[in-house]
């Protein structure tokens, strides 16, 4: 709407028409919000052109004031008419005509909003107490109205009860008061189809919806019920039917809606943990990931949380709980969940996220779905719009859906140690591949071939000059060593079923010597481009080390590790294995053969028994 009629040029309409006003224009340096930030510069562009005459505010005789100002235009008006009369003679130069004419047409315009303003004093002051009363509730209603319902009384002075809201800039805490009726307040979003019934209190954000919830006041009780599928919870916890509400307990509604509930006269039946005291918004966020009900609520891990981890896994369920939103308004077939693992570099606890789709799962690293979130969030903005305005939503193309990920995937990692270099001797194994959320995913086969002076892998004699062996690692010392890592295949742990197809591809492996340094580049192998389950990558490279103490320490106690990445297939099934690596067993298939045939004479048979019972009957 026109920002006169805006909610905010109502709520500050009093200052705004007789005060110096600031109006200070909020942007973001995100592509995202281009249009936002456009639009918010237009309208300061016009904010800049409003002129405001400031006057006092208290006036002894307000009608005699406005005569005698109205009587000093009539005077000012009159001499630019005089002055214009002498033009007319010849006696002016003609660049102060034009500029007496504009003046003239500035005053001739503010003498009719000062009639205006005149009318409307006489108005008011001609005006009973019965119907100021009247205009002043009016304002009230108008302005609770654009507040979603909140109430602008002293909450000291409220009896009934109410939330207040949180937020996580104390300043801002419990600043607007919601009243609930006695009977049914009805909570939800306002939209086209609500205009003749509104909800009595009107949030409009992410995971609001049309009928959300129903707070009941009865009989001394108050009984929230969710409605729908929106998001509702009661002290972090999600709720699916009618809960009471007590003094001081948190409510969150939707996404980012947060208050506390004060029943007045009823506090010795609230939660008394807080003493005199009262929740905060912090409070609310962290008993969140304390009573989320999911699986690593109940891990070890999760019971010995720090309170800044604690703060990071809240944050992290709200956001998740955004995207399943959004996922959820967009139609979009795919769920998230976070994930909470030990990180293997730093040995720290770490949040992920597991996004699920017909796709199959992939494993988001926390940063890649802070950025897809952004996306979605964009997206469902422009969902919103169409929404409010009746237009038929238009879904992205699959190539520009940010819900779409064809990037390829982590699936896990190798660590191979190499104390077997500090003495110089071959090493065969098959590691675990291990994810990122610290399950096997298979095994691969990794060498490590330590070379002569010439290059050489061997095999060598006994007592062979060229043998590189050493029978203490500290004989390296000083010395340049070279060696040879050798990827032969991974064997995933995946059951092979008849029709069935592997949903990997393109998989393929990279490691570096030292996986902390920024500036040292991967080693890859090629990509298997075979939907397989045992990709074979038959990679080959040779490294040289210069051997100090440090370097000696790492091949004694450290390890490389071994990461392999991979494209997931849409279709869970596919009709064919052509692309699936199967051996062929010949006598297994001779005695699946036989079975077949004896099965179908036994078929016969009974066939011929039917038709011979049905001709006795």
């Amino acid at each position: 709407p026109n920002f006169r009629d805006s909610k905010l040029t109502l709520l500050l309409q009093g200052s705004m028409t007789n005060g110096r006003v600031i109006m200070i224009a909020a942007l973001s340096p995100a592509s995202i919000c281009y249009e936002e930030s456009m639009s918010t510069l237009r309208f300061a562009d016009r904010i800049k052109k409003v002129k405001i005459k400031v006057s006092k505010n208290v006036m002894l005789d307000p009608v005699a004031d406005i005569k005698k100002a109205m009587e000093e235009m009539r005077s000012a008006m009159q001499a630019e008419i005089n002055s214009l009369k002498k033009q007319a003679a010849g006696t002016e130069d003609p660049e102060s005509v034009v500029n007496l004419q504009s003046a003239l047409k500035e005053q001739q315009a503010e003498a009719e909003q000062m009639r205006a303003a005149y009318e409307q004093r006489m108005k008011e002051l001609s005006e009973t107490n019965e119907d100021r009363a009247k205009r002043a509730n009016d304002i009230r209603t108008a302005q609770e109205k654009a507040l979603g319902g909140a109430t602008l009384m002293d909450k000291d002075a409220i009896k009934d009860p109410h939330l207040r809201n949180l937020h996580e800039d104390s300043r801002l805490a419990e600043t607007l008061i919601y009243l609930l009726k006695n009977g049914v307040t009805r909570v939800g979003r306002a939209n086209k189809d609500s205009q003749e019934n509104p909800p009595d209190l009107e949030f409009n954000g992410m995971g609001i919806i049309k009928e959300h919830a129903e707070i009941k006041w009865a009989d001394g009780k108050v009984i929230i019920t969710p409605g729908g599928n929106g998001r509702t919870l009661v002290n972090g916890k999600p709720i699916q039917g009618p809960t009471e509400l007590k003094h001081n307990y948190r409510l969150w509604l939707g996404n980012n809606y947060a208050f506390r509930f004060v029943f007045p006269t009823k506090e010795y039946q609230g939660d008394h943990q807080f003493g005199d005291g009262s929740p905060d918004y912090a409070f609310a966020e962290q008993e969140i990931a304390q009573n989320a009900s999911l699986e690593m609520a109940n891990s070890p891990m999760a019971s010995h949380l720090s309170k800044e981890m604690l703060v990071r896994l809240s944050e992290s369920l709200k956001k998740v709980e955004q995207a399943n939103i959004i996922a959820k308004d967009l139609g979009k077939n795919m769920e998230f969940e976070v994930k909470m693992f030990k990180n293997r570099l730093t040995n720290e606890n770490d949040v992920a996220v597991m996004a699920s789709s017909n796709r199959g799962q992939r494993v988001w690293p926390w940063e890649k779905f802070e950025q897809k979130l952004t996306e979605f969030s964009a997206e469902w903005e422009r969902w919103m719009r169409n929404q409010s305005t009746g237009e038929r939503y238009q879904r992205q193309k699959e190539q520009d859906d940010p819900f779409n990920d064809d990037e390829p995937q982590l699936i896990g990692e190798a660590d191979i140690w190499l104390q077997s270099l500090a003495n110089m001797m071959e090493f065969d194994c098959d590691a675990p591949v291990i994810s990122v959320l610290s399950k096997t995913e298979g095994r691969m086969n990794v060498s490590l071939l330590p070379c002569d002076s010439e290059g050489g892998v061997g095999p060598w004699e006994d007592d062979d000059c060229m043998d590189p062996f050493v029978e203490e690692p500290t004989e390296l010392l000083g010395q340049t060593i070279q060696f040879r890592i050798r990827i032969h295949d991974t064997i995933f742990n995946t059951k092979v079923e008849k029709s069935s197809a592997c949903r990997l591809s393109h998989t393929w492996c990279r490691y570096k010597l030292n996986i902390g340094d920024a500036d040292e580049p991967w080693s890859s192998t090629p990509v298997c481009k075979q939907n397989t389950f045992n990709p074979k990558f038959a990679f080959e490279k040779e490294h040289t080390l210069e051997i100090t103490e440090q370097t000696l320490n790492f091949l004694r106690t450290g390890k490389i590790i071994i990461q392999i990445w991979g494209n997931m297939e849409d279709s869970p099934q596919v009709a064919s294995n052509e692309n699936v690596e199967e051996e062929s067993d010949p006598a297994l298939d001779a005695e699946i053969a036989a079975k077949r045939l004896i099965l179908k004479e036994l078929e016969e048979e009974v066939a011929g028994k039917m038709r011979l019972l049905a001709a006795l009957l």
